[in-house]
This record gives C-alpha cells, structure tokens and sequence, in this order.
C-alpha cells in the first residue's frame, strides 16, 4: 500500500522538478539575454558624468552596466567607436567630415559652462578684453600678491582650441605662453586639473562639469563680473560653454541606442545639472 502510494506520486515528483529546472533555465536565459555592458570613453571632463548617468541607467534597466573607459580623449574615443572597441564616445568637439564618412553620428546632449579657475582662494575677475594680456603676461599677479603660473594643453587638445576662441587675443596668448619653458602642459582633463589644484597660482581652463563632478579644489574667475554658475550660464549672462557629444556607430546595439536615448531624455536632466550641465531639452544659444 505504502509503496503503491510512492509509485503514484513519483511522476508529480519528476514533473515537478522538471518545472522548476525549466524555470530556473529560463530565468537565467532570460538574464543573459537583458544583461548587456555598454562601453563607454571620451574627453576627460566627462568621465564622472558618464559615471552618474551610467547608474542612473542601469537603476532603469537592471543588469545592464556601462563601463567607462579613462583616459581615451575625444579623438581617441571616436576613433575607438569607429573600430568598435567601444560603443559611446563623449566628445568635446563635433565629428570631423571623415569620422562622418565611417557611419559615425552624434547628438550634443549636454553642455556646461567653461572657463578659467585657480588654486587661489580668491582669484577674482577679469573684464573679457584683457583675459589674453593677463594670461600671458609673465609678471601677472593675482589679488594675494601670488605670480599667476599658467597651466596649459597640448595643441591639438579640443579644449586648447575652445579657449584660443573665447577671448580676443587668446590664440596669440596661449602662443606666447607655450614657449616658456616653467609653463606646465597637461597631457589629460585629469592631469590639467590636479595640476591646477596643486600648483600655488594657478590658472587653467576647465569646466563646471569636472570641477564639480570631481570635486576638485578650485576656483573660478568671474568674466565681465559674471561667474560661470549653470544659473548664469542658461541664462546667457555668461556665454562661455563647452559641449559633449554623444557619439554611435551606424551598427550600435539597441541598448547603446536606449543609453545615448535616456542621456537625451527629461529623466536624465536631474542627473545632468547636478553635474553642472544643462540638459539637451534646454533652449539656450550656441556656447562660445
């Protein structure tokens, strides 16, 4: 009786445990088909901002990463899309004509403002006209008595660029500057502000979206009297920005397409001004 009792179960017994390793197969199936890693690089400003937004992502599609990747720069992350060894670049410039002609696309999803900054505790302000004679002058002071000492970048830096636009001179400042022999020259965003931090009177270009998302110690001037707070910077008192572009390749994967989505998105704005960007949907002119 016993055993007939034993015998009449045995297959509920199988089914059931064939359904729960069908279940459990399927489950981890399913994981592995949501699970994806998206890797992401670009100018070095950039890269805590690529941080927050890729975990602000993830809390929205749990399983998926995004792996940032240092040290890549602009150019080097572009190009790195193009021969697939990542899937986002952040870019500080746009796409050149021949990164265009490789399939590649990019989308500006968020500035923030771009300006000078110093070691000093109170650098203080200049008016716009006389930022390239203050910059390059070798007997420049700042209100302490401290000699201003000027951190720059390489040339072909997208930022060096970017500050040789915003002032009258300033191509010829930063000239005049690089010649000199004591003048540090950053090689990375990263380099360019812990130098910045480091060195007693300081002045270097750098935006709010590093200082802020990196915690940097370091100062701003204010420019024409306005300092470059996101405030000011959507209301055009202060004109100077740099810009990040998003950055795909024709073959991006759905899901790199949905994270270079949410970075354009109202849900990633909260995310994005408190790394002292302003959001893509915000409406201001075109940065300086």
């Amino acid at each position: 009786m016993g055993s007939g009792w034993r015998m009449n179960t045995l297959p509920y017994v199988r089914y059931r445990e064939f359904f729960v390793a069908a279940a459990a197969l399927w489950l981890v199936v399913a994981c592995d088909v949501r699970a994806e890693t998206v890797r992401a690089g670009g100018t070095g400003a950039a890269t805590e901002l690529l941080k927050r937004l890729g975990a602000a992502f993830s809390a929205r599609e749990p399983g998926t990463t995004l792996e940032v990747i240092p040290s890549l720069g602009s150019t080097g992350a572009i190009a790195a899309v193009a021969d697939g060894e990542i899937d986002v670049a952040v870019s500080g410039r746009l796409l050149r004509v021949e990164e265009i002609g490789k399939g590649l696309t990019g989308e500006i999803l968020a500035r923030s403002p771009f300006g000078l900054a110093s070691s000093e505790r109170d650098p203080g302000g200049l008016a716009s006209r006389d930022v390239a004679a203050f910059f390059s002058s070798t007997t420049a002071i700042w209100p302490s008595g401290a000699p201003v000492r000027v951190v720059l970048r390489p040339k072909s830096e997208s930022d060096t660029a970017r500050l040789a636009g915003l002032f009258p001179g300033m191509a010829e400042a930063i000239d005049r500057v690089r010649v000199r022999p004591e003048v540090v020259v950053a090689a990375t965003d990263q380099d360019n502000a812990a130098a910045a931090e480091t060195i007693p009177g300081s002045l270097a270009a750098i935006s709010l979206a590093q200082i802020r998302t990196e915690n940097r110690a370091l100062r701003f001037l204010s420019i024409d009297g306005v300092m470059p707070t996101l405030e000011a910077f959507e209301s055009g008192r202060y004109p100077y920005g740099k810009d990040f572009q998003f950055i795909v390749a024709a073959t991006a994967s759905p899901t790199t397409r949905r994270f270079v989505e949410f970075a354009g998105s109202a849900a990633a704005a909260e995310v994005l001004r408190a790394a002292g960007c302003l959001p893509s949907t915000v409406r201001i002119d075109p940065v300086r």
